[in-house]
Parts: structure tokens; sequence; C-alpha cells
């Protein structure tokens, strides 16, 4: 399955959105309130726009937020910590009592020094190097759950979220025992300091403690130094390479990066746990789902993540005048990007507004940032959020939210509860503990993310084409809606997984595909046509949408080639429910070959039939040349006739997208392949791609995220920028012509390479 499309849509934004966007506010009430819903009729209409109450770009979109954080050069990291309420004199004063001195991090510098210096930090963050610190949270976790399970009723911020990960970061830094409970007392509400608007009393409170910590970490840094023999731990680690590399690993740099590290661990990690825990009890079925199935807690976490990540907004400045998706940014300007919305987008995510513990792509979200600037921690935060997860949900599954008005600390960038009152009934949690659970540190392994289905009907509906009808499996979990264009994959028992579109269903709880027996496959139909029955379970993942309906003021076409009609009739249904102009055109060999042909006026007003047998045989060229401007063409089909289409698509100026099924296979032939290496220039790490594996899959085995879905070259999530280097075999259904000719872009999921190439996420 393929798809494509020639063109974007234009945004249309009424007089009353842009006047709003003029006076947006992210310290009004509806962006404090939900981040994410406040920006969504912006992000439809007006995804890029400029508030000229902040002085800021605010940047929606998904598409538009991860190609902004891929490139860092054009957009500078600068801007990160800047406060919105600068320093009085007095703050100042405090500071410099205290000799605070610290520099720009990683998480604000600029290149090359920014990717020099992270290279150098890159090898103590590996899972593989974190197995220590994931035993001790879940000791620390557990006796913090062993003080509080008897009373009943207790702010989970406050008793348990808020101190662990001060502990764990102090742990990982390798601070020394003694030190730890002193470090811990200077903890920081650093949001409101640095994105908020604080009052002159709250700046002196965060300036005192930033003081104290900084002057006593130096204290013990330098006590450190003189003990490196036999230590463990990251700065242990910075010592050394402050001692071999001077240039790069600073004194100052040590010192900043201790305290760099404490924040970046403390509060992201304390808001994204206590928003994952409010938002799985506020549906208390996910919460029993988690104590009977603790297997599906790290795909829990990442959607949480997605759905209410802790940190809702970044900052970028560009350095130079570039456009984003057709908007004019100049040199200089300063941009919100706001994860939140793009988490939330539904050209990304196929049904974003609910949430889906088992959603296959959650791990998609940019709650960790993207590209170059990505959270190098982000696998700690994980490993937290899956103890503290699995301990709540093991040892209390009745654990229930308590009547209170959840209050939040106004800023720009941080989002969750200032507390989380939970109860349960004591005496109820005794025998409920079942054995703890470890799960594997880093990314879950989305092919583990699959729903439970049952088959509880099969009709045959034309010429070797079956309709499959399902139902979920899960009495607590049913099947999320989905959108026209949106497809399924089907796990099947003899190993074999494909891909099918949705059609619409009597039954709303239901999913229904077509499928149609194809002679030349590698037994995905056949199987299906011979062996399965009603009755049978399977394990399906989706829906997800590479081939969406967008919002239309223009013509629609609707060219559907034999199976190809499955996402047509979807489409055609909510065009007709929305009274807009299309119409939908059906091509096939013979009538007994094509489902529903006496049906698609229920569909379509006036459906069009062209059938090869009865000598009526689509003219595309004639069709297509005579097409209103701004027509926006779908099609789905055979691959000859979605290239004839595309062909005359841009020869006529015409939008075109398409859906291409196919059973071509992409199983590596390690006979025939090459073997190939790879520098990745975010890391500098170069790794050896062997005939029997494909990129995607080596840079995942390496913990790389990498967004990626379909594993067949045809989707486009696992593109990365080819930035130099030999020439690409490309495999893809996605990539035009001219995109592959230029080699800048290549799929990691199935394309090779012909000697080192280097390449950026």
């Amino acid at each position: 399955m393929n798809t494509s499309s020639a063109s974007k849509c234009p945004f249309h934004a009424s007089a009353e959105l842009n006047e709003k966007a003029q006076k947006f506010d992210m310290f009004g009430p509806e962006f404090q309130h939900c981040p994410a819903t406040a920006l969504q009729s912006f992000r439809e209409e007006k995804p890029i726009f400029f508030s000229e109450e902040m002085n800021y770009w605010v940047v929606t979109r998904y598409e538009d937020i991860r190609e902004i954080f891929r490139d860092p050069v054009i957009f500078s990291a600068r801007n990160v910590l800047e406060k919105f309420t600068p320093d009085t004199q007095e703050t100042a004063e405090i500071l410099q009592s205290y000799d605070y001195g610290m520099n720009r991090t990683l998480v604000n510098e600029d290149e090359p020094i920014h990717m020099e210096r992270r290279r150098e930090l890159l090898e103590a963050f590996d899972s593989s190097k974190l197995e220590g610190l994931r035993e001790l949270t879940k000791t620390l976790v557990t006796n913090k759950v062993d003080e509080f399970i008897g009373l009943g009723k207790v702010d989970l911020m406050a008793t348990l979220l808020w101190d662990i990960p001060v502990i764990v970061a102090l742990k990982f830094l390798g601070v020394p025992d003694d030190d730890i409970s002193v470090l811990q007392q200077f903890g920081v509400a650093h949001k409101v300091n640095t994105w908020g608007r604080p009052s002159l009393e709250e700046q002196k409170h965060v300036a005192t403690n930033v003081g104290k910590f900084w002057h006593y970490s130096g204290e013990v840094l330098e006590r450190m130094k003189q003990n490196t023999e036999g230590q463990s731990g990251w700065m242990y680690d910075m010592i050394r390479k402050n001692q071999s590399n001077p240039r790069v690993v600073t004194d100052n740099y040590l010192h900043s990066m201790m305290m760099a590290i404490l924040v970046a661990a403390h509060e992201t990690t304390a808001t994204a746990t206590a928003n994952a825990i409010k938002h799985l009890l506020s549906t208390p079925k996910l919460w029993q789902k988690l104590h009977h199935q603790p297997q599906l807690i790290p795909s829990a976490v990442e959607e949480c993540l997605r759905y209410a990540g802790p940190i809702v907004s970044w900052r970028r400045e560009a350095t130079e005048n570039i456009q984003i998706n057709g908007v004019d940014i100049a040199k200089g300007d300063k941009l919100f990007l706001v994860m939140a919305a793009a988490n939330r987008d539904p050209e990304q995510f196929e049904n974003p507004e609910e949430l889906d513990i088992l959603r296959d792509n959650a791990s998609e979200h940019l709650s960790f940032g993207y590209g170059a600037h990505q959270c190098l921690g982000r696998n700690i935060g994980r490993l937290e959020m899956c103890a503290f997860i699995e301990e709540l949900t093991r040892r209390i599954p009745d654990m229930a939210l308590s009547e209170q008005t959840f209050t939040v600390t106004p800023n720009t960038s941080f989002h969750g509860p200032e507390a989380l009152w939970v109860e349960w009934t004591p005496k109820a949690v005794q025998g409920t503990e079942k054995t703890s659970r470890t799960f594997p540190i880093g990314n879950p392994d989305k092919r583990t993310i699959v729903r439970p289905a049952k088959v509880v009907a099969i009709n045959t509906i034309a010429t070797d084409i079956k309709e499959i009808i399902l139902a979920s499996e899960d009495d607590t979990l049913a099947f999320p809606r989905w959108t026209p264009g949106a497809h399924i994959e089907l796990h099947l028992p003899n190993g074999l997984k494909r891909k099918y579109s949705l059609c619409p269903s009597l039954n709303a709880n239901h999913y229904t595909i077509l499928v149609k027996q194809e002679t030349h496959g590698n037994g995905g139909s056949a199987w299906i046509h011979h062996h399965l029955m009603v009755g049978d379970r399977l394990s399906i993942q989706g829906p997800k949408n590479f081939f969406p309906l967008k919002p239309h003021t223009q013509p629609v076409l609707l060219i559907a080639g034999g199976i190809g009609i499955t996402p047509m009739l979807s489409m055609a249904e909510q065009l007709k429910h929305e009274n807009k102009e299309f119409r939908l055109l059906y091509c096939g060999q013979t009538r007994q070959s094509m489902v529903h042909i006496n049906q698609l006026e229920k569909f379509a007003q006036a459906p069009e039939l062209y059938i090869s047998s009865e000598g009526n045989r689509i003219d595309l060229e004639t069709l297509l040349k005579v097409q209103p401007p701004k027509t926006h063409i779908y099609s789905c089909g055979p691959k000859s006739m979605i290239n004839e289409i595309q062909m005359l698509a841009e020869r006529y100026h015409l939008a075109f997208s398409s859906e291409l099924f196919t059973s071509e296979s992409q199983t590596l032939d390690p006979e025939k392949e090459n073997a190939f290496e790879v520098e990745l220039m975010d890391t500098g790490k170069t790794y050896s791609v062997p005939r029997d594996k494909t990129l995607l899959e080596v840079l995942l085995n390496n913990d790389i995220d990498v967004p990626n879905d379909c594993a067949e070259g045809l989707c486009g999530s696992c593109e990365v920028l080819v930035v130099e280097g030999g020439e690409i075999d490309h495999r893809d259904h996605v990539l035009s012509a001219k995109e592959k000719q230029s080699n800048q872009k290549m799929m990691t999921c199935c394309s090779r390479a012909s000697g080192k190439i280097t390449i950026k996420l």
C-alpha cells in the first residue's frame, strides 16, 4: 500500500480566527487549561500564525514542527531558556552572591559546538547502561508506596512523583549518597521562573535555591574530581572527558550540565507521570486493563506522552529568512513549537483526541523533541514512568481520582497538575498484588502492540472477493473510530501481515475489509480465502491513515481500479454526507468481479462504471484534461493506473493523492544484497548495515528512535535526509522520480546504498 500527494491542501482562516491569532496569549485561560484543544482550530485553518501579544510565531502542525526540529542551524535553540520575566537587580545580586555562572548547555547551544559536546555525552545514555538505574527506581517506588498504601488517600505528586526523579537523576550523575540528601533540598520548580511570569518573591526564592545548588554542587564536583578511580556515574564519565578533551568538555560545562540534567530529569518526569496517571484514572477501564495486562504499560506510557506530554511547547529562533509551509519567517523571528497540538494532529495520528493505549505509532510523538536536540534522557524518563505505573496498577487496582479542582502553574511550556489526589480502599488492596514486571528499556517494540479481534462474518460479495467483518475481542476496549482512507493490518496465523483499507460497516463497532484472492501473491489472501472462518481470533494493528481525505471546497474526483474501490467507499460516503461536489469512477474487468456494483448509489449519487469486458474502458487522458482547475484526484488501484494518473495530474496541474496495494515482497535476499555503512550526522557514529538487515532495523537495534510504520516502502514515515555519500538504491513507492534522482532522501525500511553515506534524522 502506497500513498502520495502532488500538492498540499491550502489553509483558509476566517477573519475571526485571524484576529484571534494576533491576540493569542499562551498565558490565557484556554491555553493554560488545555494547550492541545486551545490550538485545534488554528492547526486546521491557520497552522502557523504570528501572535502580536507574544511576539512569536506559533507553529501547530506535526510535519512543520518535525522539520523545524530537524534543522538546528536555520532554527537555533539559543532562545529556549530566555526568561519571560528578566531577573531583577535583587535576584541578580542573590545569584552573584553564590558565584552563579551557568552557561549554555545541550538544550540551548548552537552548532557546531552543540553536536561536538552531544557526541561526547551520548554513550552514558545507552539503554544497556541504564539497567542498574531501573532496579534502583523500582526499589525507590516500592518503598514509597509501602509508606502510604495503608492511608487510602494521598497527593501522589507530593508523596511519590516529585521526590523520586530527583534521587534517580542524582544517582545517574554519580553524586555520592551523603550529598544527595543535601542537593535534594534545592529542588526548584523552574517552569514558572523561566517560562512563566513569577512574582518578585517567587524570583527571589528560585534565585536563592539556584544559587545554593550551584555553590554546593560545585563543591561536590570538586570532590568528585579528586576521586575518579573506579567510580561510575555520568559526572565521572564527563570528568574523564574533561581531562581528555578540555576544549569541548570545559570545567564550566561540567558544572552547568550537572544542574541542567537535574532540572531536565526532575520536573519533566514528575509532570509526565502525573499527567499519565490522571488520564488513565479518568477512564477507569484503562487502569484495570493495565492491572490485568501489565505488558501493555510501555505502550500506555508512550500514548500518555503523546496525549498529554509534560512539555507542551518549545522555542526556536530563525537564523536566516526561510519559508515554512508557505509562511515567510524572517531572520531573527522567534517561534513557539507547540508539540501538544502536533501530537494530536489527525494527519499523523488517527483518532488523535482519544487516549488509545493500543496505538502502535504513539512513540512518534514529539514530546521528547526530534533530531539533533532530542532529549538524551528520554529512556530514563520512560523507565521511571513504567516503574511508577506498574507499581501502582499492580498494588492498587481500585485507585480512583479524588474530587478535586486541578490547578497548573501558569507558564508557556510545562503542563501538569500541581497536585494529584487519589484514593482507594486500604483493605481492598490486600492480596491484589501480582508478580512485579520488568520492561525492556527504551521505545516499546511496536510489533507487540496489537488489538485482539474476532471474525463475526465472512461474505462472498464478488468473484474472488470476500467481505470480512471483525469485532473487538476485548470487551473493555472497543475498536477506535477511523476516518475515510484508513486501514488496518491483519496478523495472520501463517506469519504473514497484510494491510487492508476499512470500508463502511453497518455496525459502528465493527471493522469491515474486502479481500481479493491474488493468484500471484505471497499467500496472505489465499490463506484468508481458504482457511479463515467465523469465530477465528486475529491480531490487528491500526487503524492508521496514510491516504486521508482532506477538507475540500474544490471538486473531487475518486478513481478506483478493481479492489481499489475499498477506500473510495468511505470517502464517497463522507463527501456525500457533507454535500460536497465529487464524482466516483469505478473501473473493473468484469461486472462479476466488482463489489457493491448495484449499491453504489448509497455512496455516490451518480457512480460511473468502466467495465473492460463490456467494451467500456476508461480514457484517463480525455477525462483528466477537461477537469476544472484545482480538482483533487484520489485514486487507488493497480500500479499502472496510478502511474498514468500521476503523470496526467502533473501535466494538467491537478492535485493528486493515491494509494497502491501491492503484493510485492520487500524481503531481503542476502545473496543479492550489498552491505553498506551509514554515519548518523546527529551523533557522528557509524553503523554497518549487513546484507540481511535493513537500515531501519540497524537504527532501531541501536536505540535510535526513527518513526516507522509499514516497513514496505509504502508510507514514507521512516524517511531520513541523505547528507552525502554513495548512490541510493531506492525501493520505495513514496518518492517521486525527481526526488529519487536528487539522492537527498531515503526510506530506511527498504532502500539501500552503495558505499558509505551520511544521513540526518
